[in-house]
Parts: C-alpha cells; sequence; structure tokens
C-alpha cells in the first residue's frame, strides 16, 4: 500500500486533556490525513502521574508517535498546542528531512509568571501547585467550566517544562529549524507569556512563516471564543503543505493580525 505524503501529529498541552487538541481532528479525517495523537508522559489519568517525568521524556512519546506515523506516509506535519509546540520543535531539530511544516499554537517558550526563575527553588518546598479558576483565562466561560484538564500539577513537573522553554530559548537553535511555520498565538494569554510566539516566528530559520493573533481567545485556544477561526487558519495551513485538494477549505480568514 503506498505511503501518504504527508501525515499529521497532534501534540496537547501540559496537563491538557486531548480535547484540548482533537477539534482539529475533523479537519483531517475530512481530508484523509493519516494523523497521531499521542499522549505524552504523565497525562490522562492523575496530576501525580507527571512527578518524575523528565522533558526529554514527553519528547522522546513524541518522537515515537512520529515514527509510527511515518509507517503510513512519507513526511509529518505537527500541529501542537502550548508545550506540545516544544516537543514539535525539538523534533523539527531531531529530524531533518522528516517534517513537512509545523503549526505551534500558544508556543511554551516562557510562563507568564515573575515567579519562573524561582520555580526550582519553590519546588523544594511546595511539591504541587493547585490552579485556582481564573474567570480571564476563558472568553467562553462554558468552555471554562467544562475543561477536563488537570487542576494542578507536581512542582517537579514544573520545572521540567520551564526546563524545555528555556533550552529551546535560543536563537541559534531556532534558526536551525527551516520547514513551514504558523505560529498562533493570543493577545489574552494568561499562561504564556505572548510575546514569546514573537521570539520564535522572529528567530525560526523558515524563510516560509507566518504569525497570526487572536484577541478574543485565552491559552485554549482550540476551546476558546475563536476556536472555529484557530482551525480555520490550521486547516489552511495543513491543506496548502500536505497537497490534498483545497476545495473544501472553508474561506473565512482568521480574526487578527497577520505577520
Amino acid at each position: 500500500m503506498a505511503k501518504a505524503p504527508v501525515g499529521v501529529l497532534l501534540l496537547h498541552g501540559l496537563t491538557s486533556h486531548l480535547d484540548c487538541i482533537d477539534p482539529v481532528v475533523p479537519i483531517l479525517e475530512k481530508h484523509g490525513l493519516p494523523y497521531r495523537m499521542p499522549v505524552l508522559r504523565g497525562h490522562m489519568t492523575k496530576p501525580e502521574d507527571l512527578d518524575g517525568v523528565k522533558w526529554q521524556e514527553w519528547v522522546e512519546d513524541g518522537q515515537k508517535a512520529l515514527d509510527d506515523l511515518l509507517q503510513e506516509c512519507d513526511k509529518v506535519l505537527p500541529v501542537a498546542l502550548s508545550m506540545g509546540s516544544l516537543v514539535a520543535l525539538n523534533l523539527a531539530l531531531n529530524n531533518p528531512g522528516k517534517l513537512e511544516g509545523l503549526v505551534a499554537i500558544a508556543p511554551a517558550l516562557k510562563i507568564k509568571t515573575r515567579l519562573a526563575p524561582f520555580i526550582p527553588v519553590i519546588a523544594r518546598f511546595q511539591k504541587f501547585y493547585t490552579y485556582k479558576y481564573d474567570p480571564k483565562g476563558y472568553f467562553d466561560q462554558e468552555q471554562a467550566r467544562t475543561t477536563r484538564n488537570y487542576p494542578g500539577l507536581p512542582t517537579s513537573a514544573l520545572v521540567e517544562f520551564v526546563r524545555m522553554g528555556q533550552h529551546l530559548r535560543n536563537p541559534a537553535l531556532l534558526a536551525k529549524i527551516k520547514i513551514p511555520t504558523l505560529v498562533i498565538a493570543t493577545v489574552h494569554d494568561r499562561t504564556i507569556d505572548p510575546r514569546t510566539a514573537l521570539f520564535l516566528y522572529n528567530n525560526l530559520g523558515s524563510a516560509d512563516k507566518k504569525l497570526i493573533w487572536f484577541d478574543r481567545s485565552g491559552h485554549e485556544m482550540l476551546r476558546d471564543a475563536q476556536r472555529g477561526e484557530v482551525v480555520t487558519a490550521i486547516e489552511a495551513f495543513v491543506v496548502s503543505h500536505t497537497g490534498v485538494a483545497p476545495t473544501e477549505v472553508a474561506h473565512s480568514e482568521a480574526t487578527g493580525q497577520t505577520s
């Protein structure tokens, strides 16, 4: 059986339920694109299972899914949310010639807190961090109430998350990534410093790159008020870089500024 030209790898974020990335699945099935949606280590069970997981192990999980998907297609295009974007960037660095492109949604290069430099120290004294409900984190409050993300995480996992972001905030590393890339971000992100989306865009080595800003969305961009526009932007990019027929792609433009 002949391989498909391109498949899609869906990667969720830290503490995420798969429903934060699976809104992309219908467009992949519509266009007949093979895909994988792995559960990164420590997720979809209980928050305590994240304790002791190293960031390199999340990359290993992404690599296993990539290798499996490559049995069905010649190249892979990751569509990744938050920490999943960091996994995807590592995959791009580790697999030259195997990726067709990349969609990075709210890329988590730096968390939005002044305490970020002190998280390793805090982790010595506080073993678990619980999230408090933040009504300003979502524009769509129904989506906020129905989230199935973990309500907290071990601080050891938060340390690994920070370390992975620090590893990738290296212009020399990002310059090595030359695949077509779409960066999607929101100016109202209360989890990740939105300025890092621009940092990523500016430092990628790709000549084919685009940055789209949304203005009525929180960090969970595929579950918030502009989720339809976000999916439309992803679909347009995926279709243009996978060779599938573009006839059924929605023609509406994503709301926000592009670069």
